[in-house]
This record gives structure tokens, C-alpha cells and sequence, in this order.
């Protein structure tokens, strides 16, 4: 490939990442603030950021785990970090606060030995991110519903822009590793 095509299939992949995470964040409903205001103590204003914080590493932890190629995780990952210096422009601190923010979210998905679910151990990042150290179980499990509802909102977005993994019947996905990697 040329330049120019390089340039192009670029720009059509940030394309792609970009309307991924369009279908991915959104406003929190009033209903999602004003819960995690009355179940944290925490103010408006941080119940909304700790939400959007949490549907960017949701977003980014989706491409990165259920992704067809690593290079959309990378390209979700550069779109995600142009949001983050818009919103440093408004806000101090913001590009430490999200990398904060994900370290915390990844920490929660590599925890090894625990019979808690992944979504379990996300959803007590965010409670604990809005000052609620020790969730009650009912806390927890609308926090885990939450998540939940982000990362299938997040795997569906995945699949409408950058489409689902598709193999002949006859040919397991170590056999396709195996031709492309020589490994597998």
C-alpha cells in the first residue's frame, strides 16, 4: 500500500472507532445520576463523571477484549484519548483522571481468585469511585446491572461498526490463528 491508501484506511478506521463510541456514550439518564447521588452521597456533578469515566473503560475494555483485530482497540484508544484532551480543555486534571480511572478498571478485570464476576468487580470500581467503600447488596446489584447494561450497549456498538467475526463451519478459529500466525 501507498501513502495514500495508508492514509485513507486510517481515517476510515478512526471513522469507525469514532461511531463506535458515538453509540457507546451517551448522557447518563436522570434516573442513573439521581440513583448513584442517593445510593453514594456523591453530588451530581461527580455521579456524571464518574458515569461518563465508566462508559469510556467499558467502551475501551470491549474493543479491547471482544474486538476482531487489535487494531480496533488501538484505534478506540487514540478516539477515546482525543475526547479526553476536548474535555482537559474544560477541565483540569481530566487526561490524569482517566488514566486513573482505567489503571482502576483493569486492576478490577485482572483480580484473579475471586468468585465475583468481571461486571461484579466493575460495578464496585464505580461504587467505590463515588465514595461507597463497602456497597450494601442491593447497591451493589443495581451497580452490576448498570455495567452490565454499558457493555452490551458497548458489544452491540462493536458489532454495528466494525462488524462480527465470521468463519466457514468447517474451520475452527485456532485454524485461522494458525495461517495467519503461524502459532496457535
Amino acid at each position: 500500500m501507498g501513502i495514500l491508501a495508508d492514509r485513507r484506511e486510517q481515517r476510515r478506521r478512526q471513522a469507525l472507532a469514532e461511531r463506535y463510541l458515538d453509540a457507546v456514550l451517551h448522557d447518563p439518564s436522570a434516573e442513573e445520576v439521581s440513583w448513584l447521588v442517593q445510593a453514594s452521597g456523591a453530588s451530581e456533578e461527580l455521579a456524571l463523571i464518574e458515569l461518563a469515566f465508566s462508559q469510556k473503560a467499558i467502551g475501551l475494555i470491549v474493543a479491547e477484549r471482544d474486538a476482531l483485530d487489535d487494531q480496533t482497540a488501538a484505534d478506540v484508544s487514540h478516539a477515546i484519548d482525543a475526547i479526553v484532551a476536548r474535555e482537559a480543555r474544560v477541565r483540569r486534571g481530566v487526561v490524569e483522571e482517566w488514566h486513573a480511572h482505567l489503571a482502576e478498571y483493569h486492576d478490577a478485570l485482572q483480580t484473579r481468585g475471586r468468585a465475583e464476576p468481571p461486571l461484579r468487580r466493575i460495578a464496585r470500581v464505580l461504587l467505590r469511585r463515588c465514595g461507597v467503600a463497602e456497597p450494601q447488596p442491593d447497591q451493589l446489584a443495581r451497580a452490576e446491572r448498570l455495567v452490565t447494561t454499558f457493555r452490551h450497549a458497548a458489544n452491540d456498538a462493536l458489532r454495528e461498526a466494525f462488524g462480527v467475526a465470521s468463519l466457514p463451519e468447517d474451520r475452527p478459529p485456532s485454524a485461522l490463528l494458525r495461517e495467519r500466525t503461524g502459532r496457535g
